[in-house]
């Protein structure tokens, strides 16, 4: 898993979902299929998409990773930045 497209502040908690992502695939619901429990497939399959679902939530395009890293230097030091849009042109 790349890292990079977590924001700083997100890339432990990532970690650890991943970490235990793994660890319910490769060890509990691998056992759980072994042992005919389908049951606990069930719920191991229902929290391996909770932390997919989390994952996806917090998961950005490096781009924007970086320009929030270059955005909180730029509070840091004292300076206001905020995100500015495009102007919308009205059609008449």
């Amino acid at each position: 898993m790349n890292l990079n497209h977590f924001l700083k502040s997100d890339r432990e908690k990532a970690q650890r979902l991943y970490e235990s992502m793994q660890f319910l695939v490769f060890e509990l619901l691998a056992k759980s299929i072994k042992d005919g429990d389908f049951e606990e497939c069930i719920s191991l399959a229902g929290s391996i998409a909770d932390h997919c679902r989390d994952l996806k939530k917090m998961q950005h395009p490096e781009k924007v990773v970086e320009l929030h890293e270059i955005a909180s230097e730029f509070s840091k030091r004292g300076l206001d930045v905020k995100a500015v849009k495009q102007p919308t042109r009205r059609v008449h």
